[in-house]
């Protein structure tokens, strides 16, 4: 491919990736808050189901090679805390009170902890995927029936958005558009990333190391950052939660109800327990310090960095 379409490719795929996050974000703020709960269920569900429907997508055309549900699942979700979360940081430091996201912080380290034990059976198989997704209706139930927004709240959103006040249609086409918008937007700029670096003669390896893996959570990447850019803390850290949560009970939950998903060794002995370091690390930065400032950021991004460092130094861990 030219120069030139490589260049087409990229700027396109950054706008849309730029204005799908922000439609998004607002979007979902305002539908949160018009159906009476807190920006931070709505970063928790749709913002992070939607942001990880290309997973779930992966998952079940994957069924003809279904070591790819496992290495896309770990691999996304390593991605999701040390960069998503790490950029969004640097972005703008972060507020997250503990005692508002106790319960899915501590879902969200189960559900790793639990995916490192069912490695150990050597594969994921039908009943597993029909455990992992039962427990996440029983998550979402639990999760609706307990957040609801406050009056005040409620009343800040009224003043800001006045006086233009957006109906629910409105707010839903919002989301539905910046979905789609995040999702071509990845794979325009991905692409563009891939055919750049073939232009450049950079190894595949790194290709894949690098633009795949940082694409997969592309979409996760730009809703945090922008909802941390925003003020909305609580929205960008309850998008890589939720969606962390989704690869896991969801996507490798229907993935494993299609096909038996092999666990391979390096992903047993490697990727699985780095999975469960990061979610442990960004756990502990909200249970102790309630908030994901900037050091906090710049340390979740360098272990990012640490860990293609190792895979780039040792290719059989490559997932």
């Amino acid at each position: 491919m030219s120069m030139f379409w490589i260049a087409v490719s990229l700027i396109a795929g950054a706008a849309m990736l730029y204005f799908g996050s922000e439609w998004l974000v607002r979007g979902a703020k305002g539908l949160a808050l018009h159906l009476g709960v807190t920006p931070f269920v709505i970063g928790l569900t749709v913002l992070a189901f939607g942001s990880s429907a290309p997973e779930a997508i992966t998952s079940i055309v994957s069924t003809s090679n279904p070591s790819l549900i496992m290495g896309n699942v770990v691999g996304s979700n390593i991605a999701n805390i040390g960069l998503a979360i790490g950029l969004a940081a640097l972005a703008g430091p972060m507020a997250a009170r503990y005692k508002d996201m106790r319960i899915e912080l501590l879902a969200m380290l189960a559900a790793s902890i639990g995916l490192c034990i069912m490695g150990f059976l050597g594969y994921i198989q039908f009943f597993e995927g029909i455990i992992l997704i039962a427990l996440l209706f029983v998550f979402l139930f639990c999760v609706f029936k307990k957040k609801g927004a406050s009056d005040e709240e409620k009343a800040a959103y009224e003043e800001e958005v006045t006086p233009e006040k957006m109906s629910n249609i409105l707010l839903v086409v919002l989301v539905i558009v910046g979905l789609v918008l995040l999702y071509f937007g990845a794979k325009f700029f991905v692409q563009g990333a891939k055919d750049l670096a073939h232009l450049l003669e950079v190894p595949d390896l790194i290709i894949g190391l690098i633009v795949v893996a940082i694409g997969t959570s592309l979409p996760e990447m730009c809703i945090s950052i922008v909802a941390a850019h925003r003020g909305e803390a609580d929205m960008a850290v309850a998008n890589i939660v939720g969606s962390n949560l989704f690869n896991i009970l969801f996507v490798l939950g229907i993935g494993s109800v299609l096909v038996d998903v092999p666990v391979s060794q390096s992903v047993l002995t490697f990727h699985l327990p780095v999975m469960l370091i990061f979610s442990i690390v960004m756990f502990l930065m909200v249970r102790f310090r309630n908030k994901i400032d900037r050091p906090s950021g710049l340390l979740l991004v360098a272990m990012y960095a640490a860990y293609i460092g190792i895979i780039a130094m040792i290719p059989t861990l490559m997932l």
